[in-house]
Protein backbone atom coordinates (compact mmCIF):
# COMPACT_ATOMS: atom_id res chain seq x y z
CA UNK A 1 0.00 0.00 0.00
CA UNK A 2 2.87 2.37 0.80
CA UNK A 3 4.34 1.76 -2.63
CA UNK A 4 0.97 2.47 -4.25
CA UNK A 5 0.71 5.76 -2.36
CA UNK A 6 4.12 6.84 -3.66
CA UNK A 7 3.19 6.11 -7.26
CA UNK A 8 -0.21 7.74 -6.92
CA UNK A 9 1.29 10.95 -5.55
CA UNK A 10 4.00 10.93 -8.21
CA UNK A 11 1.37 10.49 -10.90
CA UNK A 12 -0.66 13.40 -9.57
CA UNK A 13 2.31 15.72 -9.29
CA UNK A 14 3.58 14.89 -12.76
CA UNK A 15 0.27 16.03 -14.24
CA UNK A 16 -0.71 12.76 -15.93
CA UNK A 17 -4.28 11.50 -15.75
CA UNK A 18 -4.98 8.00 -14.52
CA UNK A 19 -6.48 6.66 -17.72
CA UNK A 20 -3.76 8.37 -19.74
CA UNK A 21 -1.15 6.52 -17.67
CA UNK A 22 -2.92 3.32 -18.65
CA UNK A 23 -2.63 4.27 -22.31
CA UNK A 24 1.00 5.34 -22.08
CA UNK A 25 1.81 2.03 -20.48
CA UNK A 26 0.35 0.26 -23.51
CA UNK A 27 2.18 2.38 -26.12
CA UNK A 28 5.66 0.88 -26.60
CA UNK A 29 6.76 3.37 -29.25
CA UNK A 30 5.33 6.47 -27.57
CA UNK A 31 8.05 9.01 -26.85
CA UNK A 32 6.49 10.08 -23.56
CA UNK A 33 5.86 7.04 -21.39
CA UNK A 34 5.36 7.35 -17.68
CA UNK A 35 4.42 3.89 -16.46
CA UNK A 36 6.02 0.64 -17.54
CA UNK A 37 3.50 -2.11 -18.29
CA UNK A 38 5.65 -4.43 -16.22
CA UNK A 39 6.46 -1.86 -13.54
CA UNK A 40 5.70 -2.27 -9.82
CA UNK A 41 2.05 -2.36 -8.77
CA UNK A 42 0.78 -1.11 -12.12
CA UNK A 43 -2.64 -2.70 -11.75
CA UNK A 44 -3.00 -1.62 -8.13
CA UNK A 45 -1.94 1.91 -9.05
CA UNK A 46 -4.58 2.20 -11.76
CA UNK A 47 -7.40 0.75 -9.69
CA UNK A 48 -6.53 2.88 -6.67
CA UNK A 49 -6.29 6.14 -8.61
CA UNK A 50 -9.50 5.42 -10.49
CA UNK A 51 -11.54 5.00 -7.32
CA UNK A 52 -10.51 8.16 -5.45
CA UNK A 53 -13.80 9.99 -4.74
CA UNK A 54 -13.98 13.55 -6.03
CA UNK A 55 -14.76 14.97 -2.61
CA UNK A 56 -11.55 13.53 -1.12
CA UNK A 57 -8.34 15.41 -1.84
CA UNK A 58 -5.24 13.25 -1.19
CA UNK A 59 -2.92 16.08 -2.21
CA UNK A 60 -2.62 19.45 -0.52
CA UNK A 61 -0.25 22.34 -1.03
CA UNK A 62 -0.13 25.86 0.43
CA UNK A 63 -1.58 28.40 -1.97
CA UNK A 64 -0.10 31.74 -3.08
CA UNK A 65 3.47 30.46 -3.03
CA UNK A 66 5.69 30.09 -6.07
CA UNK A 67 7.74 27.30 -4.51
CA UNK A 68 5.65 25.77 -1.72
CA UNK A 69 6.95 22.80 0.19
CA UNK A 70 4.94 19.83 -0.95
CA UNK A 71 2.66 18.42 1.73
CA UNK A 72 0.95 15.24 0.65
CA UNK A 73 -1.81 13.40 2.48
CA UNK A 74 -1.86 9.68 1.88
CA UNK A 75 -4.36 7.07 3.04
CA UNK A 76 -3.96 6.19 6.69
CA UNK A 77 -1.10 7.73 8.59
CA UNK A 78 1.49 7.72 5.79
CA UNK A 79 3.17 11.12 5.32
CA UNK A 80 6.14 12.37 3.25
CA UNK A 81 8.33 12.15 6.35
CA UNK A 82 7.80 8.41 6.23
CA UNK A 83 9.10 8.08 2.69
CA UNK A 84 12.83 7.54 3.46
CA UNK A 85 11.96 4.57 5.68
CA UNK A 86 9.62 2.93 3.18
CA UNK A 87 10.93 -0.30 1.74
CA UNK A 88 9.86 -1.16 -1.79
CA UNK A 89 10.26 -4.78 -2.73
CA UNK A 90 12.72 -5.20 -5.55
CA UNK A 91 11.03 -5.54 -8.96
CA UNK A 92 12.00 -8.39 -11.28
CA UNK A 93 15.58 -8.36 -12.48
CA UNK A 94 14.42 -7.82 -16.06
CA UNK A 95 12.97 -4.47 -15.08
CA UNK A 96 15.62 -2.89 -12.89
CA UNK A 97 18.64 -5.06 -13.49
CA UNK A 98 20.67 -6.83 -10.80
CA UNK A 99 23.02 -4.06 -9.71
CA UNK A 100 21.06 -0.96 -8.62
CA UNK A 101 20.02 -0.24 -5.07
CA UNK A 102 16.59 -1.90 -4.69
CA UNK A 103 15.36 1.29 -2.98
CA UNK A 104 16.46 3.68 -5.72
CA UNK A 105 12.89 4.41 -6.84
CA UNK A 106 11.97 5.29 -3.24
CA UNK A 107 15.02 7.55 -2.96
CA UNK A 108 14.25 9.18 -6.30
CA UNK A 109 10.64 9.82 -5.29
CA UNK A 110 11.65 11.27 -1.93
CA UNK A 111 13.95 13.76 -3.66
CA UNK A 112 11.13 14.76 -6.00
CA UNK A 113 8.82 15.36 -3.03
CA UNK A 114 11.49 17.55 -1.42
CA UNK A 115 12.07 19.39 -4.72
CA UNK A 116 15.72 18.32 -4.48
CA UNK A 117 15.98 17.78 -8.21
CA UNK A 118 19.80 17.71 -8.34
CA UNK A 119 19.96 14.78 -5.93
CA UNK A 120 17.13 13.04 -7.80
CA UNK A 121 19.20 13.35 -10.95
CA UNK A 122 22.20 11.74 -9.21
CA UNK A 123 20.06 8.87 -7.88
CA UNK A 124 18.78 8.19 -11.36
CA UNK A 125 22.23 8.48 -12.92
CA UNK A 126 23.66 6.01 -10.37
CA UNK A 127 20.87 3.51 -11.02
CA UNK A 128 21.51 3.65 -14.76
CA UNK A 129 25.27 3.23 -14.27
CA UNK A 130 24.71 0.15 -12.11
CA UNK A 131 22.58 -1.61 -14.69
CA UNK A 132 19.01 -0.35 -14.29
CA UNK A 133 16.73 -1.12 -17.21
CA UNK A 134 17.06 1.60 -19.83
CA UNK A 135 13.35 1.32 -20.49
CA UNK A 136 12.42 2.00 -16.85
CA UNK A 137 15.12 4.63 -16.40
CA UNK A 138 13.78 6.55 -19.40
CA UNK A 139 10.36 6.66 -17.79
CA UNK A 140 11.66 8.15 -14.54
CA UNK A 141 13.90 10.52 -16.46
CA UNK A 142 10.78 11.81 -18.17
CA UNK A 143 9.13 12.32 -14.78
CA UNK A 144 12.15 14.33 -13.63
CA UNK A 145 12.03 16.33 -16.85
CA UNK A 146 8.38 17.16 -16.22
CA UNK A 147 9.17 18.44 -12.73
CA UNK A 148 12.15 20.48 -13.88
CA UNK A 149 10.09 22.04 -16.65
CA UNK A 150 7.34 22.93 -14.21
CA UNK A 151 9.88 24.39 -11.78
CA UNK A 152 11.40 26.59 -14.46
CA UNK A 153 8.00 27.74 -15.64
CA UNK A 154 7.01 28.67 -12.08
CA UNK A 155 10.27 30.35 -11.02
CA UNK A 156 11.02 32.17 -14.26
CA UNK A 157 7.70 32.97 -15.90
CA UNK A 158 7.19 35.71 -18.43
CA UNK A 159 3.78 36.80 -17.21
CA UNK A 160 1.73 38.48 -19.92
CA UNK A 161 -1.45 38.87 -17.86
CA UNK A 162 -3.01 37.72 -14.59
CA UNK A 163 -6.54 36.50 -13.91
CA UNK A 164 -7.16 35.64 -10.25
CA UNK A 165 -5.36 32.30 -9.68
CA UNK A 166 -3.98 32.12 -13.24
CA UNK A 167 -1.26 33.75 -15.30
CA UNK A 168 -0.82 34.02 -19.06
CA UNK A 169 2.53 33.20 -20.61
CA UNK A 170 4.04 31.59 -23.67
CA UNK A 171 3.55 27.83 -23.71
CA UNK A 172 6.59 25.63 -23.22
CA UNK A 173 5.67 23.74 -26.39
CA UNK A 174 6.00 26.89 -28.49
CA UNK A 175 2.34 26.80 -29.52
CA UNK A 176 1.52 30.37 -28.51
CA UNK A 177 0.11 31.58 -25.22
CA UNK A 178 -1.69 29.66 -22.52
CA UNK A 179 -3.24 29.99 -19.08
CA UNK A 180 -1.23 28.49 -16.20
CA UNK A 181 -1.57 28.05 -12.45
CA UNK A 182 1.47 29.17 -10.41
CA UNK A 183 0.16 27.50 -7.24
CA UNK A 184 -1.52 24.23 -6.31
CA UNK A 185 -5.26 24.05 -7.00
CA UNK A 186 -7.46 21.34 -5.54
CA UNK A 187 -10.56 19.68 -6.97
CA UNK A 188 -13.35 22.17 -7.65
CA UNK A 189 -11.15 25.22 -7.08
CA UNK A 190 -12.28 28.41 -8.79
CA UNK A 191 -9.49 29.63 -11.04
CA UNK A 192 -10.95 32.92 -12.29
CA UNK A 193 -14.24 34.78 -12.49
CA UNK A 194 -15.11 37.81 -14.61
CA UNK A 195 -17.72 39.45 -16.76
CA UNK A 196 -17.13 39.02 -20.50
CA UNK A 197 -15.82 42.10 -22.29
CA UNK A 198 -18.89 41.99 -24.54
CA UNK A 199 -21.73 39.52 -25.01
CA UNK A 200 -25.15 39.24 -26.62
CA UNK A 201 -28.07 36.88 -26.81
CA UNK A 202 -28.06 35.32 -30.27
CA UNK A 203 -30.71 36.72 -32.66
CA UNK A 204 -32.31 33.28 -33.02
CA UNK A 205 -32.59 32.92 -29.26
CA UNK A 206 -34.09 36.42 -28.94
CA UNK A 207 -37.03 35.24 -31.03
CA UNK A 208 -37.80 32.42 -28.60
CA UNK A 209 -37.18 33.67 -25.07
CA UNK A 210 -37.30 37.04 -23.31
CA UNK A 211 -34.30 37.54 -21.06
CA UNK A 212 -32.75 40.16 -18.83
CA UNK A 213 -30.73 42.48 -21.07
CA UNK A 214 -27.93 42.53 -18.49
CA UNK A 215 -27.46 38.91 -17.35
CA UNK A 216 -29.51 36.93 -19.94
CA UNK A 217 -31.71 35.33 -17.26
CA UNK A 218 -35.19 34.47 -18.65
CA UNK A 219 -37.73 36.70 -16.91
CA UNK A 220 -41.44 36.84 -16.20
CA UNK A 221 -43.75 33.84 -16.15
CA UNK A 222 -44.89 31.08 -18.45
CA UNK A 223 -47.71 33.39 -19.55
CA UNK A 224 -45.42 36.35 -20.34
CA UNK A 225 -42.99 34.14 -22.24
CA UNK A 226 -45.79 32.74 -24.40
CA UNK A 227 -47.07 36.26 -25.11
CA UNK A 228 -43.53 37.31 -26.05
CA UNK A 229 -43.51 34.76 -28.88
CA UNK A 230 -47.11 35.56 -29.87
CA UNK A 231 -48.72 32.43 -28.45
CA UNK A 232 -51.93 32.53 -26.42
CA UNK A 233 -51.15 31.69 -22.77
CA UNK A 234 -53.47 29.13 -21.17
CA UNK A 235 -55.43 30.05 -18.01
CA UNK A 236 -53.34 29.91 -14.86
CA UNK A 237 -49.98 30.08 -16.66
CA UNK A 238 -49.29 33.46 -15.05
CA UNK A 239 -48.86 31.54 -11.78
CA UNK A 240 -45.72 29.83 -13.11
CA UNK A 241 -42.89 32.33 -12.51
CA UNK A 242 -39.43 31.92 -13.99
CA UNK A 243 -36.99 31.51 -11.15
CA UNK A 244 -34.07 29.30 -10.25
CA UNK A 245 -34.85 29.80 -6.55
CA UNK A 246 -37.79 29.03 -4.27
CA UNK A 247 -39.39 32.18 -2.89
CA UNK A 248 -37.91 31.71 0.57
CA UNK A 249 -34.29 31.72 -0.64
CA UNK A 250 -34.53 34.22 -3.49
CA UNK A 251 -31.72 36.82 -3.12
CA UNK A 252 -32.52 40.38 -2.13
CA UNK A 253 -33.73 42.43 -5.08
CA UNK A 254 -34.87 39.42 -7.08
CA UNK A 255 -38.53 38.52 -7.11
CA UNK A 256 -39.62 35.44 -9.09
CA UNK A 257 -41.64 36.48 -12.11
CA UNK A 258 -40.79 40.19 -12.02
CA UNK A 259 -40.09 42.05 -15.26
CA UNK A 260 -38.47 45.48 -14.95
CA UNK A 261 -38.62 47.67 -18.02
CA UNK A 262 -35.92 50.00 -19.27
CA UNK A 263 -36.37 53.72 -18.62
CA UNK A 264 -35.58 54.59 -22.24
CA UNK A 265 -38.33 55.89 -24.50
CA UNK A 266 -39.98 52.94 -26.25
CA UNK A 267 -37.04 50.67 -25.36
CA UNK A 268 -38.26 47.07 -25.34
CA UNK A 269 -35.40 45.66 -23.26
CA UNK A 270 -36.29 44.25 -19.84
CA UNK A 271 -34.37 43.28 -16.71
CA UNK A 272 -34.60 40.76 -13.89
CA UNK A 273 -33.86 43.28 -11.14
CA UNK A 274 -33.27 46.94 -10.46
CA UNK A 275 -29.56 46.28 -9.92
CA UNK A 276 -29.22 44.76 -13.39
CA UNK A 277 -31.11 47.69 -14.93
CA UNK A 278 -28.93 50.28 -13.19
CA UNK A 279 -25.74 48.49 -14.15
CA UNK A 280 -26.79 48.03 -17.78
CA UNK A 281 -27.66 51.71 -18.20
CA UNK A 282 -24.29 52.82 -16.86
CA UNK A 283 -21.67 50.13 -17.52
CA UNK A 284 -22.82 47.78 -20.29
CA UNK A 285 -23.21 48.27 -24.03
CA UNK A 286 -26.88 49.11 -23.39
CA UNK A 287 -25.72 52.42 -21.89
CA UNK A 288 -25.02 53.52 -25.48
CA UNK A 289 -27.24 51.24 -27.57
CA UNK A 290 -30.50 51.77 -25.66
CA UNK A 291 -33.24 52.89 -28.05
CA UNK A 292 -34.02 55.82 -25.78
CA UNK A 293 -30.43 57.07 -26.02
CA UNK A 294 -29.74 56.56 -29.71
CA UNK A 295 -31.05 58.98 -32.28
CA UNK A 296 -33.66 57.67 -34.76
CA UNK A 297 -31.09 57.32 -37.52
CA UNK A 298 -28.64 55.45 -35.29
CA UNK A 299 -31.37 53.16 -33.97
CA UNK A 300 -32.46 52.33 -37.50
CA UNK A 301 -28.86 51.47 -38.39
CA UNK A 302 -28.63 49.14 -35.37
CA UNK A 303 -31.80 47.36 -36.49
CA UNK A 304 -30.36 47.03 -40.00
CA UNK A 305 -27.15 45.57 -38.58
CA UNK A 306 -29.15 42.96 -36.69
CA UNK A 307 -31.01 42.03 -39.89
CA UNK A 308 -27.68 41.73 -41.71
CA UNK A 309 -26.40 39.42 -38.97
CA UNK A 310 -29.50 37.24 -39.33
CA UNK A 311 -29.41 37.17 -43.14
CA UNK A 312 -25.72 36.23 -43.25
CA UNK A 313 -25.87 33.95 -40.20
CA UNK A 314 -23.09 36.05 -38.65
CA UNK A 315 -24.14 37.02 -35.13
CA UNK A 316 -20.63 38.36 -34.58
CA UNK A 317 -21.57 41.36 -36.74
CA UNK A 318 -24.14 42.33 -34.10
CA UNK A 319 -21.70 41.59 -31.28
CA UNK A 320 -19.27 43.96 -32.99
CA UNK A 321 -21.60 46.90 -32.29
CA UNK A 322 -21.82 45.94 -28.60
CA UNK A 323 -18.04 45.50 -28.47
CA UNK A 324 -17.43 48.98 -29.89
CA UNK A 325 -19.96 50.35 -27.40
CA UNK A 326 -18.03 48.78 -24.50
CA UNK A 327 -14.76 50.17 -25.87
CA UNK A 328 -16.35 53.61 -26.03
CA UNK A 329 -17.49 53.34 -22.41
CA UNK A 330 -13.94 52.44 -21.41
CA UNK A 331 -12.71 55.60 -23.14
CA UNK A 332 -15.38 57.62 -21.32
CA UNK A 333 -14.00 56.31 -18.01
CA UNK A 334 -10.65 57.94 -18.77
CA UNK A 335 -8.69 55.02 -20.23
CA UNK A 336 -6.35 55.84 -23.10
CA UNK A 337 -7.10 54.76 -26.65
CA UNK A 338 -4.09 52.43 -26.74
CA UNK A 339 -4.98 50.81 -23.40
CA UNK A 340 -8.54 50.15 -24.55
CA UNK A 341 -7.40 48.87 -27.92
CA UNK A 342 -4.99 46.46 -26.22
CA UNK A 343 -7.53 45.10 -23.75
CA UNK A 344 -10.41 44.73 -26.20
CA UNK A 345 -8.52 43.78 -29.35
CA UNK A 346 -4.76 43.51 -29.79
CA UNK A 347 -3.99 41.21 -26.83
CA UNK A 348 -5.99 38.37 -28.37
CA UNK A 349 -5.20 35.90 -31.12
CA UNK A 350 -6.57 37.29 -34.33
CA UNK A 351 -6.57 37.30 -38.12
CA UNK A 352 -8.47 39.29 -40.74
CA UNK A 353 -12.03 38.01 -40.76
CA UNK A 354 -12.06 37.27 -44.49
CA UNK A 355 -8.94 35.09 -44.16
CA UNK A 356 -10.87 32.72 -41.85
CA UNK A 357 -13.59 31.90 -44.38
CA UNK A 358 -14.68 28.27 -44.48
CA UNK A 359 -14.47 25.76 -47.28
CA UNK A 360 -18.12 25.80 -48.37
CA UNK A 361 -19.35 27.92 -51.27
CA UNK A 362 -21.53 30.21 -49.13
CA UNK A 363 -18.68 31.27 -46.82
CA UNK A 364 -15.96 32.81 -48.97
CA UNK A 365 -13.47 35.65 -48.42
CA UNK A 366 -15.37 37.68 -51.01
CA UNK A 367 -18.68 37.17 -49.19
CA UNK A 368 -17.14 38.21 -45.89
CA UNK A 369 -15.65 41.33 -47.43
CA UNK A 370 -19.09 42.15 -48.83
CA UNK A 371 -20.60 41.77 -45.35
CA UNK A 372 -17.94 44.08 -43.94
CA UNK A 373 -18.62 46.67 -46.63
CA UNK A 374 -22.28 46.66 -45.54
CA UNK A 375 -21.60 46.60 -41.80
CA UNK A 376 -19.03 49.40 -41.52
CA UNK A 377 -21.34 52.21 -42.78
CA UNK A 378 -24.02 50.97 -40.36
CA UNK A 379 -21.55 51.04 -37.46
CA UNK A 380 -20.47 54.55 -38.40
CA UNK A 381 -24.11 55.65 -38.32
CA UNK A 382 -24.78 53.92 -34.99
CA UNK A 383 -21.87 55.74 -33.34
CA UNK A 384 -22.07 59.03 -35.23
CA UNK A 385 -22.74 60.92 -31.98
CA UNK A 386 -19.84 59.25 -30.14
CA UNK A 387 -16.57 61.03 -30.90
CA UNK A 388 -14.65 58.59 -28.69
CA UNK A 389 -15.78 55.68 -30.88
CA UNK A 390 -14.34 57.02 -34.13
CA UNK A 391 -10.90 55.49 -33.60
CA UNK A 392 -12.41 52.02 -33.22
CA UNK A 393 -14.23 52.09 -36.58
CA UNK A 394 -11.15 51.48 -38.70
CA UNK A 395 -11.94 48.70 -41.18
CA UNK A 396 -8.74 46.76 -40.47
CA UNK A 397 -9.30 46.87 -36.71
CA UNK A 398 -12.93 45.79 -37.07
CA UNK A 399 -11.93 42.89 -39.33
CA UNK A 400 -9.36 41.72 -36.79
CA UNK A 401 -11.89 41.96 -33.95
CA UNK A 402 -14.27 39.78 -35.95
CA UNK A 403 -11.38 37.37 -36.47
CA UNK A 404 -10.84 37.30 -32.71
CA UNK A 405 -14.52 36.52 -32.16
CA UNK A 406 -14.27 33.58 -34.52
CA UNK A 407 -11.09 32.22 -32.95
CA UNK A 408 -11.67 32.60 -29.22
CA UNK A 409 -15.30 33.48 -28.49
CA UNK A 410 -17.32 31.35 -26.09
CA UNK A 411 -20.82 30.11 -26.85
CA UNK A 412 -23.18 31.04 -24.01
CA UNK A 413 -25.69 28.34 -23.08
CA UNK A 414 -27.93 28.96 -20.06
CA UNK A 415 -30.58 26.45 -18.91
CA UNK A 416 -34.17 27.64 -19.23
CA UNK A 417 -35.79 27.88 -15.75
CA UNK A 418 -39.11 26.48 -16.99
CA UNK A 419 -37.46 23.11 -17.63
CA UNK A 420 -37.07 22.75 -13.86
CA UNK A 421 -40.81 23.16 -13.28
CA UNK A 422 -42.55 19.79 -13.33
CA UNK A 423 -46.00 21.41 -13.43
CA UNK A 424 -45.44 23.29 -16.71
CA UNK A 425 -46.83 20.38 -18.73
CA UNK A 426 -50.12 20.63 -16.79
CA UNK A 427 -50.80 24.02 -18.40
CA UNK A 428 -49.85 23.10 -21.96
CA UNK A 429 -51.91 21.41 -24.63
CA UNK A 430 -50.39 19.18 -27.28
CA UNK A 431 -50.96 21.92 -29.87
CA UNK A 432 -49.32 24.62 -27.76
CA UNK A 433 -46.33 22.41 -26.97
CA UNK A 434 -46.00 21.58 -30.67
CA UNK A 435 -46.02 25.29 -31.57
CA UNK A 436 -43.33 25.98 -28.97
CA UNK A 437 -41.16 23.17 -30.27
CA UNK A 438 -41.50 24.29 -33.88
CA UNK A 439 -40.54 27.86 -33.03
CA UNK A 440 -37.37 26.64 -31.31
CA UNK A 441 -36.23 24.36 -34.13
CA UNK A 442 -33.37 26.68 -35.23
CA UNK A 443 -31.93 26.46 -31.70
CA UNK A 444 -32.26 22.69 -31.44
CA UNK A 445 -29.46 21.99 -33.93
CA UNK A 446 -27.09 24.19 -31.90
CA UNK A 447 -27.86 22.51 -28.60
CA UNK A 448 -27.73 19.01 -30.06
CA UNK A 449 -24.24 19.64 -31.40
CA UNK A 450 -23.05 20.36 -27.86
CA UNK A 451 -24.97 17.78 -25.88
CA UNK A 452 -26.36 14.70 -27.50
CA UNK A 453 -29.52 13.84 -25.60
CA UNK A 454 -32.45 11.66 -26.52
CA UNK A 455 -35.57 13.70 -27.07
CA UNK A 456 -39.00 12.57 -25.94
CA UNK A 457 -41.57 11.17 -28.34
CA UNK A 458 -43.66 14.37 -28.38
CA UNK A 459 -43.26 18.03 -27.35
CA UNK A 460 -45.68 17.57 -24.46
CA UNK A 461 -43.68 14.57 -23.26
CA UNK A 462 -40.57 16.76 -23.53
CA UNK A 463 -42.24 19.29 -21.23
CA UNK A 464 -42.87 16.57 -18.65
CA UNK A 465 -39.22 15.54 -18.85
CA UNK A 466 -37.90 19.11 -18.58
CA UNK A 467 -36.65 19.26 -22.18
CA UNK A 468 -39.17 21.42 -24.02
CA UNK A 469 -37.55 24.83 -23.59
CA UNK A 470 -34.21 25.30 -25.33
CA UNK A 471 -31.28 26.92 -23.55
CA UNK A 472 -30.66 30.63 -23.86
CA UNK A 473 -27.94 30.90 -26.50
CA UNK A 474 -25.45 33.72 -26.94
CA UNK A 475 -21.84 34.56 -27.67
CA UNK A 476 -19.20 36.30 -25.56
CA UNK A 477 -15.59 37.44 -25.61
CA UNK A 478 -14.03 36.72 -22.21
CA UNK A 479 -10.43 37.70 -21.44
CA UNK A 480 -9.26 34.75 -19.34
CA UNK A 481 -11.10 32.21 -21.44
CA UNK A 482 -9.55 33.57 -24.64
CA UNK A 483 -6.14 32.34 -23.41
CA UNK A 484 -7.37 28.88 -22.42
CA UNK A 485 -6.25 26.19 -24.84
CA UNK A 486 -8.11 23.03 -25.81
CA UNK A 487 -7.70 19.45 -24.64
CA UNK A 488 -9.92 16.45 -25.29
CA UNK A 489 -9.33 15.57 -21.63
CA UNK A 490 -9.73 19.00 -19.98
CA UNK A 491 -8.70 19.85 -16.44
CA UNK A 492 -11.26 22.64 -16.01
CA UNK A 493 -14.84 23.44 -16.93
CA UNK A 494 -16.48 26.77 -17.72
CA UNK A 495 -19.59 27.88 -15.85
CA UNK A 496 -21.98 30.83 -16.17
CA UNK A 497 -23.73 32.76 -13.42
CA UNK A 498 -26.63 35.17 -13.87
CA UNK A 499 -27.10 38.05 -11.45
CA UNK A 500 -29.51 36.18 -9.16
CA UNK A 501 -27.12 33.28 -8.56
CA UNK A 502 -24.76 33.24 -5.57
CA UNK A 503 -21.75 32.64 -7.84
CA UNK A 504 -22.23 36.07 -9.44
CA UNK A 505 -20.20 38.94 -7.97
CA UNK A 506 -22.78 41.54 -8.98
CA UNK A 507 -25.25 42.39 -11.74
CA UNK A 508 -24.71 41.20 -15.28
CA UNK A 509 -23.48 37.88 -16.64
CA UNK A 510 -20.44 36.21 -15.08
CA UNK A 511 -18.19 33.44 -16.32
CA UNK A 512 -15.82 31.39 -14.21
CA UNK A 513 -13.53 28.38 -14.45
CA UNK A 514 -13.51 25.43 -12.03
CA UNK A 515 -10.91 22.66 -11.84
CA UNK A 516 -11.94 19.11 -12.69
CA UNK A 517 -8.95 17.60 -10.88
CA UNK A 518 -5.96 18.83 -8.83
CA UNK A 519 -3.50 21.13 -10.61
CA UNK A 520 0.10 21.55 -9.52
CA UNK A 521 2.31 24.61 -10.03
CA UNK A 522 3.10 25.10 -13.68
CA UNK A 523 0.11 23.15 -15.01
CA UNK A 524 -1.60 24.64 -18.04
CA UNK A 525 -5.33 25.20 -17.67
CA UNK A 526 -7.11 23.31 -20.46
CA UNK A 527 -10.76 23.23 -21.48
CA UNK A 528 -12.77 21.30 -24.06
CA UNK A 529 -13.88 23.71 -26.78
CA UNK A 530 -16.66 21.22 -27.56
CA UNK A 531 -17.65 19.51 -24.27
CA UNK A 532 -19.22 16.56 -26.07
CA UNK A 533 -15.81 15.40 -27.41
CA UNK A 534 -14.74 14.17 -23.97
CA UNK A 535 -14.73 10.38 -23.93
CA UNK A 536 -15.42 10.05 -27.66
CA UNK A 537 -13.26 8.04 -30.11
CA UNK A 538 -10.41 9.85 -31.86
CA UNK A 539 -12.21 10.18 -35.21
CA UNK A 540 -15.30 11.69 -33.57
CA UNK A 541 -13.22 14.18 -31.60
CA UNK A 542 -11.27 15.29 -34.66
CA UNK A 543 -14.44 15.73 -36.73
CA UNK A 544 -16.08 17.92 -34.09
CA UNK A 545 -12.95 20.05 -33.76
CA UNK A 546 -12.79 20.83 -37.48
CA UNK A 547 -15.00 23.90 -37.07
CA UNK A 548 -12.22 25.53 -35.03
CA UNK A 549 -9.85 25.28 -37.97
CA UNK A 550 -7.15 23.10 -36.43
CA UNK A 551 -6.26 19.47 -35.89
CA UNK A 552 -6.14 18.63 -32.21
CA UNK A 553 -2.72 17.45 -31.01
CA UNK A 554 -3.50 17.25 -27.31
CA UNK A 555 -1.84 14.47 -25.34
CA UNK A 556 -4.98 12.33 -25.48
CA UNK A 557 -5.23 12.52 -29.27
CA UNK A 558 -1.53 11.87 -29.78
CA UNK A 559 -1.71 8.81 -27.53
CA UNK A 560 -4.72 7.47 -29.43
CA UNK A 561 -2.91 7.97 -32.74
CA UNK A 562 0.02 5.90 -31.49
CA UNK A 563 -2.24 3.15 -30.20
CA UNK A 564 -4.17 3.02 -33.47
CA UNK A 565 -1.10 3.03 -35.70
CA UNK A 566 0.85 0.42 -33.73
CA UNK A 567 -1.34 -2.30 -32.20
CA UNK A 568 0.26 -3.75 -29.09
CA UNK A 569 0.56 -7.57 -28.94
CA UNK A 570 -0.65 -9.00 -25.64
CA UNK A 571 1.12 -11.74 -23.74
CA UNK A 572 -1.85 -13.94 -22.85
CA UNK A 573 0.06 -15.65 -20.07
CA UNK A 574 0.61 -12.42 -18.11
CA UNK A 575 -2.24 -10.26 -19.39
CA UNK A 576 0.17 -7.38 -20.03
CA UNK A 577 1.38 -5.94 -23.36
CA UNK A 578 4.62 -7.47 -24.56
CA UNK A 579 7.72 -5.25 -24.33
Amino acid sequence: MAQTAVYRALAALSGFDTWEMEKYARAPSQEVRVWDARGPDRGELHSTCSTIPNEVDPWTMPENALRPELSLKFPGSLQPSDLPDMAVSAPPAGVLGMGPDPNWIDNFTTCIFKQDYDTAREVLRSAIARGASTHLAEQYAKVLEEFLTKRDEVENPVVLARFDECVVRETSSGQGRGLYVPSYQTWGAQLWKERPLAYIQSPGSRKCVQVCCACLLPVGSLASQLKYINLEPPPGSEKIPLSTYPDEVCPDGFCPGQVITCDGNDCSEVFCSESCRSWALSESSHAILCKGRLGPKSWSALQSLELLAIETDSEHLLLLAHHVACMTLARRSGQSFEAVKHRFASQFASAPWDSLAGADDSDTPEERRRCMSCAIPLLETIFEAEDLASGFLDSELLSNILGTFELVNMCISLPHPLNSRADVADYLTEELAEALSKMQEPLQSDSESEQETEHASSPLASARQGQLFENVIGTALCEALAFTNHSCLPNCRIEFATASQPEAKGPGLWMYSVTRRPLVPGDEVLMAYVPSVVGQPLQVRQRKMQKFGFTCHCRTCETDRVLESEPVPVDTSSGYPQP
